[in-house]
């Protein structure tokens, strides 16, 4: 199932990709937030990570476990742009990673503001694949949240 504007490729190499862009071992916790997130999670299970979570927006989360990862897949709008990125946020902690697809989104638009949102949400940019439409995201710092 390739995202769209990205290389005709399986999931599978779509999570290598990921993984490896987020510095990751194949083990890592992983959580993957949004709409239709179950090939990403079986693709997370086949590739070896053994704790996975899909997190539904807008449904609570009875667990609130730190995870390496936050995958935001599926985002209809704005909206669910904004809840997405402070439940990633939550999750991930002071080390963890972000990645938004924005391939996977029904809107072109959501990544347009992405930077001011992940910063009001605690997160800063720190890598782009303009061709896949993926941004990587990380804890923003004291001075990224200044600017």
């Amino acid at each position: 199932m390739p995202l769209d504007n990205e290389p005709p490729t399986t999931l599978a190499a779509t999570v290598d990709r990921v993984m490896a862009v987020a510095h990751l071992a194949p083990a890592a916790h992983v959580a993957v937030i949004g709409h239709r997130t179950l090939p990403f999670v079986l693709a997370l299970l086949g590739r070896g990570c053994g704790a996975v979570r899909s997190l539904r927006l807008g449904a609570p989360a009875p667990d609130c476990e730190p995870a390496d990862l936050t995958w935001i897949v599926g985002l209809e709008d704005e909206r669910e742009l904004d809840e997405a990125l402070r439940a990633a946020r939550w999750r991930a902690g002071s080390r963890g990673r972000v990645v938004l697809e924005g391939g996977t989104c029904r809107r072109p638009g959501v990544l347009a503001a992405a930077r001011e949102r992940a910063l009001a949400a605690g997160l800063d940019i720190v890598s782009f694949d303009h061709i896949a439409r993926r941004l990587v995201l990380a804890p923003a710092t004291h001075l990224a949240r200044a600017a």
